[in-house]
């Protein structure tokens, strides 16, 4: 019975450095953090950072409303995902639906967060599907070339307040919790951290906005105003666009007074004014017409040159012979 009893305690006292270790959602010990009594923890704020913008073009290629990123900023390296900058009135939820409203930076204050993707994007992770940021980028790219500052995502990187779940399945569908453990979004950029659970998106590589204080249902413009937008189509947005955009052409002004050329090889069908002398080309058998002669009067003659035996318009009549009558 005395073995028994030990052999229980030895394995309760062994358990503990394990659920110690389990992965919590949160990044473990860290001061004014998880483990700090008041429970506040916010995220880092945005002030101050130097974001890379990118050039300006179509919104609907760009993909921020205003036209220029601030996260992902090579377009040609991140055509499908970008980070957008905006600001907005004290907490909003990243799944709140968009307005229509185009906002950010360079636009004025945003009514919803998801105003500040253009048309034809959305708000990366809105429906809580892992596959959305896979299909738009990639662990590296998230990590590494997104750029200064944070760049979060509509959904929490926990399933669960508890211990960190097992890697996401087709089917899991991530929430948007306003605060605590394993509440915050998933996230983008240079400002970016690791928390115990990393498995949300990328196995072992996914970064979130630190800082259980503002979940992804409850985020400031101060601190969480990086938003990571994603194309809706499946290709390029360029394309779908019809490629860069051009300055149209404007129409060529027609002069009413003006004659028209005819097309090369076309006979000219234009008429001389009237009192204008003809230009026709002489008739080879004829020779060139005379306007200013008279009329010929020469007596008619046939195809070989020899009178006809006509009467001359040009002579008088024929004298009698003598002793005609």
């Amino acid at each position: 019975m005395f073995q028994l009893r030990l052999s229980r305690l030895l394995a309760v006292f062994l358990a503990v450095p394990v659920l110690q270790s389990a992965c919590v959602c949160g990044p473990g010990p860290n001061v004014g953090g998880y483990d700090d009594p008041s429970g506040k923890d916010p995220p880092r704020s945005l002030q101050g950072v130097k974001f890379i913008e990118s050039e300006k073009g179509e919104p609907e290629v760009i993909g921020c409303a205003d036209g220029q990123r601030e996260g992902f900023a090579d377009l040609t390296r991140h055509k499908r995902i970008a980070g957008c900058l905006a600001t907005w009135e004290g907490t909003k939820s990243l799944r709140d639906k968009p307005t229509g409203k185009a906002c950010g930076d360079d636009k004025g204050v945003c009514t919803s967060p998801a105003d500040v993707c253009a048309k034809g994007w959305h708000v990366c992770g809105y429906q809580g599907k892992h596959e959305d940021l896979k299909r738009h980028t990639t662990a590296n790219a998230c990590n590494k070339e997104a750029g200064p500052g944070k760049f979060v995502a509509a959904m929490s990187h926990g399933q669960t307040e508890d211990l960190c779940p097992p890697p996401p399945t087709a089917e899991t569908v991530f929430p948007c919790m306003d605060s605590g453990i394993c509440s915050e979004p998933v996230c983008c950029g240079d400002g970016c951290a690791f928390g115990k659970c990393r498995d949300a998106i990328w196995r072992g590589q996914t970064k979130i906005s630190l800082g259980k204080a503002e979940g992804c249902g409850s985020v400031t413009s101060e601190r969480n105003g990086g938003i990571l937008c994603c194309y809706d189509g499946d290709g390029d947005p360029a394309a779908a666009a019809g490629g860069d955009a051009k300055a149209e052409t404007p129409p060529a002004t027609t002069d009413p007074t003006a004659t028209a050329t005819p097309p090369a090889g076309t006979p000219s069908t234009a008429t001389a004014p009237t009192g204008a002398p003809s230009t026709a080309a002489p008739n080879p058998a004829t020779g060139p017409v005379d306007s200013t002669r008279t009329p010929s009067t020469a007596a008619p003659v046939d195809a070989a040159g020899a009178p006809t035996g006509g009467p001359d318009p040009t002579r008088g009549p024929a004298p009698k012979k003598a002793g005609s009558k």
